[in-house]
């Protein structure tokens, strides 16, 4: 906008100095031939089109004005200027909340009511201290690096794309940054073959007795994923996300009016574990729900300001929470017994026009997810190839092996719920729990760390855990509890339960719970 006005400040100047000596040189002509009339018609003829040109300018001025204005307002709303706080949590909450919400009634059902909301509170409420964690040590990498020169580029602008292992490995060491690395890979790559699984078994459930399975489905979607190769930054997804949530609220109070209608079952709420492999793999789905934080650093550094992700994931975490546990908790109260046999909640709800508005919506908000989920995957790759700086048509080459492989892997085990449960049990405790909790705690492991910790626990906390010995303790436990549970258990029976869903329906099945 300054270029422009300059511009054309610039030219009204020049117009006006050629316009006045013409005026002098017609007067200084009329005198010599004793024609002052003459001059004067002139002199005011040459005011008048000074006038003239200097309206027209003034015109040209606004219109470009009110077309810059408008193009910078599209721009923040498809282009590459949406880093706000608001962009910031319409991003966290589509990318936390799902496809899994489809899911979220099955694990219910396997895990018993009575249990799972107190689980679902428990890893909510843990979610949000190991992401208060993680944005920690995203401030202390970015402060080290300022510090030592390499966070700006030469244009005064930051030349990273930073990371889940970055933040972790950084803060770790090497080892661990390998580690995350590969966890981070499983997470992603599982993560987004879910997206294709739960788009085909939705578009399924679409009308009774589908000219196309399962499987076609699936090709269509993984053929239709690959357009996520073609966008550049998180930034351009403002537009997109608030589509995205639309679809899981309007989902999840769909749900909770459709189990009303249907009104409560004789054994509401009274399920319990029919074993440990159902538990587990309900405990892992649940625990899925609340641990999105492998995305979240791309998310915060897509942000004008990343210390302010803090608050921007409380609100999002409060509407997450919001939309899960009612409808959840729903469907165990209208439909238990069905809900345990049935991975998508979908193949539960009777066919009718809100049904079919719910899966549309939910198919745009998986194309969404997949491309929120895929890009860490995709500038990881970038990394590798050492072409992440490069233009967009150059990058593209270096993700479509990514975005083909994790379709063929969708289409070759199209296991709904169990694939959520083997991703989950794998990535979740890891990387939403134990790696944030354990790095916090072992970079503050000193007093000299503690007192120049850049985000310390809040005071009221630490009040309440008897300062930072108190802190290692409870990531102590947290870490313990999860490594555990989540990942010692629920791999051993997630597992299990993916083994016997390939030995009964073989890979490449025509359809999965049809």
């Amino acid at each position: 906008m300054d270029s422009v006005a300059g511009g054309a400040c610039s030219g009204g100047a020049d117009a006006q100095i050629y316009i006045d000596s013409r005026g002098r040189g017609s007067h200084t002509a009329a005198a010599g031939a004793t024609s002052s009339t003459q001059g004067a018609v002139i002199s005011r003829h040459g005011h008048q089109q000074q006038q003239q040109q200097q309206q027209q300018q003034q015109q040209q001025h606004a219109a470009e004005g009110q077309a810059g204005s408008w193009k910078q307002k599209m721009h923040g709303w498809f282009g590459g200027d949406a880093g706000l706080p608001m962009d910031g949590w319409l991003t966290t909450c589509c990318a936390q909340i799902g496809q899994i919400m489809l899911t979220l009634p099955n694990a219910y059902s396997k895990v018993g009511l009575a249990a799972a909301v107190p689980l679902s509170v428990g890893c909510a409420v843990l979610s949000f201290w190991t992401m208060y964690c993680l944005i920690a040590l995203y401030a202390e990498r970015k402060q080290r690096l300022i510090k030592a020169g390499r966070w700006h580029g030469p244009e005064g602008k930051s030349q990273h794309v930073t990371q889940y292992h970055d933040v972790i490995g950084d803060n770790l060491g090497t080892w661990a940054r390998i580690v995350v690395q590969v966890v981070v890979v499983v997470s992603l790559f599982g993560t987004n073959v879910a997206q294709i699984v739960a788009s085909a078994s939705d578009a399924y459930y679409l009308e009774e007795g589908n000219s196309l399975d399962k499987r076609q489905l699936g090709i269509v979607f993984g053929v239709l994923m690959q357009l996520s190769v073609l966008l550049p930054t998180l930034r351009h997804f403002r537009f997109i996300n608030i589509l995205g949530l639309v679809g899981t609220t309007y989902t999840a109070w769909y749900i909770v009016a459709s189990a009303a209608m249907h009104g409560m079952a004789p054994n509401a709420g009274q399920r319990t574990p029919t074993g440990m492999r159902d538990f587990y793999n309900g405990f892992a789905v649940i625990m899925s729900a609340f641990g999105g934080h492998a995305n979240a650093i791309e998310i915060m550094d897509s942000m004008f300001v990343p210390e302010g992700y803090t608050r921007v994931y409380w609100w999002a975490f409060l509407y997450i929470f919001s939309l899960t546990l009612p409808h959840s908790t729903a469907v165990q109260l209208a439909w238990p017994d069905q809900a345990l046999h049935n991975g998508n909640v979908y193949g539960i709800l009777p066919l009718t026009l809100a049904k079919k508005i719910s899966i549309y919506l939910m198919l745009v908000h998986q194309i969404i997810a997949f491309c929120l989920y895929s890009a860490p995957l995709y500038y990881m790759c970038e990394k590798a190839l050492r072409v992440h700086t490069k233009p967009i048509y150059i990058r593209v080459l270096a993700r479509l092996p990514v975005s083909i492989s994790v379709a063929v892997f969708a289409v070759a085990f199209p296991f709904y719920g169990t694939i959520n449960a083997v991703v989950a049990s794998i990535t979740s405790p890891l990387v939403a729990f134990a790696f944030p909790a354990a790095a916090y705690s072992w970079l503050h492991r000193t007093k000299d760390r503690q007192q120049a910790c850049v985000r310390p626990p809040p005071s009221w906390m630490m009040t309440l855990l008897g300062g930072w010995s108190g802190i290692h303790a409870f990531n102590v436990f947290i870490v313990a509890f999860f490594i555990v549970n989540g990942t010692g258990f629920g791999i051993a029976y997630s597992f299990a339960q993916f083994i016997h869903d390939v030995k009964h329906f073989k890979p490449f099945p025509h359809c999965y719970q049809c």
